[in-house]
């Protein structure tokens, strides 16, 4: 699984993040595919529909509901991390 950067935009503090993989129901590892470059967002609120992504295995294509990526840092804050919407094409 490929790490991305993560800044905390509360205390400046850089972090190295990778998504956990969860097996989908053919057995293959599939994780969320990390949105690199794209600022973290402190969770201030949360709500069932933010706590969730559409996330597709690439050994089966099915699309599945996985736990939005987040990162606890030590200031207190919680950040999600940005994924890549799964009709967007991957970045070469």
């Amino acid at each position: 699984m490929k790490s991305v950067p993560v800044r905390c935009p509360v205390c400046s503090r850089e972090h190295t993040y990778a998504a956990p993989a969860y097996p989908c129901p053919c057995g293959a590892p599939t994780a969320p595919p990390l949105l690199p470059g794209a600022p973290a967002v402190q969770v201030v609120r949360r709500t069932w529909d933010e706590d969730w992504v559409t996330v597709r295995c690439t050994a089966c294509d099915r699309r599945d509901q996985w736990p939005q990526p987040e990162l606890c840092c030590p200031c207190g804050t919680l950040l999600r991390i940005p994924v890549r919407p799964v009709d967007e094409p991957a970045a070469p």
